[in-house]
C-alpha cells in the first residue's frame, strides 16, 4: 500500500515527499548534466501544496522553454567575454568581430557587466541605451550595442544558460534618419582646389567620387582605433 505522504515515482519522474526534517521536498529531472548524469532539481517548502507548485512550474519550464542549465553562474561580463572571444570570433568575419568587440568592451560590459545573466531584464537594457545616448553616443552606436547583446544572449538561450532573451523583448533605440544635403558643384571645386595643396589629394578625390567616409577611404578597421588615446 502506498504511503499517502510519499509520492516517489520511478524512472526519473518528478518526486514529492515528506522529509525527516518535517518539510516537503520535490525533485524534478530537467535534463542531463555535462557528465551525462541526470540533472535533478530540488525544492523544499513547508507544505505539500507549496512544493507541488514549484515542481509543476519546473516541469512546465522543462517541457516548454527549458530550464536554465546547471553549472557555471554567469554574469553579463563573463558571458559576453566568453561569447565574443570563444564563440563569435572563430565563426564571423574580421570586420564583424571588430564591431562586436567595440560594443562588448567599450559599452556593454562597462554599462551592464555586473548583472547576473539570468537576472538581466529588458528594462535594464532600455535604460542602458538611453544612458548611452545621454552620455553622447549616437543612436546608431546604441543600436549596434543592442544588436550585439541580442545576438550574444540568443546564443546563451540556445545553450540553456537563459530561458528567455531580454534583448529580444527590449525596445531597440530609435534610429533617426538624417537628411543628407549634397555639396554644390562650386563647393566640390573649392574643396578639390584646397585638397590639391596637400600630399594626400587622392584621399579626398576618391571620397567625393564614391561617397565614402574618410575611414573607409583610409581602409581603417576597428582594431586601428585607440579609444583610450581618443
Amino acid at each position: 500500500m502506498t504511503n499517502p505522504k510519499n509520492s516517489r515515482q520511478p524512472n526519473g519522474a518528478s518526486t514529492i515527499y515528506l522529509g525527516k526534517d518535517g518539510r516537503w521536498h520535490g525533485r524534478v529531472t530537467v535534463g542531463v548534466k555535462d557528465d551525462g548524469s541526470p540533472d535533478r532539481r530540488h525544492a523544499s517548502r513547508r507544505t505539500r501544496a507549496e512544493v507541488t507548485k514549484v515542481v509543476r512550474d519546473l516541469e512546465k519550464q522543462r517541457d516548454s522553454t527549458g530550464v536554465r542549465k546547471a553549472g557555471q553562474t554567469w554574469t553579463v561580463e563573463t558571458w559576453l567575454t566568453h561569447w565574443v572571444e570563444n564563440i563569435a570570433a572563430p565563426s564571423v568575419s574580421e570586420n564583424t568581430i571588430d564591431g562586436y568587440r567595440v560594443a562588448v568592451y567599450h559599452h556593454l560590459i562597462p554599462g551592464l557587466g555586473a548583472h547576473r545573466l539570468e537576472k538581466l531584464e529588458p528594462e535594464h537594457l532600455e535604460r542602458f541605451y538611453k544612458k548611452m545616448q545621454a552620455d553622447g553616443s549616437s543612436a546608431g552606436t546604441a543600436h549596434q550595442a543592442h544588436r550585439t547583446v541580442r545576438t550574444a544572449l540568443n546564443e546563451a538561450k540556445r545553450r540553456r544558460h537563459l530561458t528567455t532573451n531580454p534583448a529580444s523583448i527590449a525596445k531597440a533605440p530609435k534610429m533617426e534618419e538624417e537628411e543628407v544635403e549634397p555639396y554644390s558643384l562650386e563647393e566640390v571645386q573649392r574643396l578639390l582646389l584646397e585638397a590639391d595643396k596637400h600630399r594626400n589629394t587622392a584621399r579626398w578625390v576618391i571620397a567625393l567620387a564614391l561617397g565614402l567616409r574618410q575611414g573607409e577611404v583610409l581602409g581603417l578597421k576597428w582594431a586601428d582605433v585607440d579609444f583610450e588615446a581618443a
